[in-house]
């Protein structure tokens, strides 16, 4: 061999070399790219279901703020004053012959 082709032939392995670098490069990235897709759609899964449970807790919180304000009305304690047999004051009590 000449010196001209012995070089030709390591700059051919060079480039192979480089080339096989260079793809296993291409492929530890889409790997580590699909790798954090997956990550980024599962952290967003949690973030929707994390979501729904604060909308959830806002109409629970909602609901028990409407009964609250309900039981603190008179129409509310008159409803349970006349549950356990209580009368008001200014009715008369007017029961069937017997």
């Amino acid at each position: 061999m000449t010196g001209k082709t012995a070089g030709k032939k390591n700059s051919s392995i060079g480039l192979w070399i480089v080339a096989a670098v260079v793809l296993l490069l291409c492929l530890f990235l889409f790997y580590k790219t699909q790798q954090e897709n997956r990550e980024f759609e599962e952290k967003q899964q949690e973030l929707t279901e994390l979501n729904r449970a604060i909308n959830e807790a806002n109409n629970k919180t909602q609901e028990m703020e409407e009964e609250i304000r309900y039981r603190s009305t008179d129409e509310y304690i008159e409803e349970a004053a006349r549950g356990i047999g209580l009368i008001d004051p200014n009715e008369t009590i007017i029961s069937p012959e017997e």
